[in-house]
């Protein structure tokens, strides 16, 4: 039922995410994935709804908004030679995926059990892709404060989360 209510909006998805930069096909594609989330992550359709028949259109919008940005990160691929892949295992590894998962949910268990400032400035340099110079100029606190802040915080992660990184590690391998 959700998915029909956002589907019959669906080209003002489209434009909206144009309005983000996003050239027609990448504008459709975000607004595919944009489906997926709600299909997969959204357990309770309140969030989603103001009432039985109207679509939360700024939730959407920050979905969107979240996938755009997501897509815009400049991640470099390593060039790779098709003839050296193995796929004779293309089943997926679904311990290494409930690892993995666990993993993120300690991380982000831990990352708020920290004071507010430092877990503010955390979730402000991990889900946006503003830089320490950025954040610095946006929010007049120094670089150095905000990089040991950082830096403080990879290292409770570290300490504090160290056997669910270790299980997702162990489980990549295996």
């Amino acid at each position: 039922m959700i998915l029909e209510l956002l589907a019959k909006r669906n080209d003002e998805w489209i434009r909206m995410a144009m309005s983000f930069g996003a050239d027609r096909d990448a504008a459709q594609d975000l607004v595919q994935d944009m489906y997926i989330r709600m299909y997969k992550y959204v357990d309770n359709p309140e969030r989603i709804m103001y009432n039985e028949d109207e679509v939360n259109t700024y939730f959407v919008f920050v979905v969107l908004r979240n996938l755009f940005i997501t897509s815009q990160k400049g991640v470099k691929f390593e060039s790779i030679d098709m003839a050296d892949v193995d796929d004779s295992h293309d089943e997926p590894n679904y311990e290494m995926e409930a690892t993995h998962n666990n993993l993120l949910d300690e991380l982000w268990e831990e990352v708020e059990s920290w004071h507010w400032y430092d877990t503010k400035l955390f979730k402000l340099y991990h889900n946006t892709d503003m830089t320490i110079k950025k954040i610095s100029e946006e929010t007049k606190i120094s670089e150095r404060s905000i990089w040991n802040t950082l830096d403080n915080g990879r290292k409770r992660i570290q300490t504090n989360r160290k056997e669910a990184y270790e299980a997702w590690k162990a489980a990549q391998k295996g």
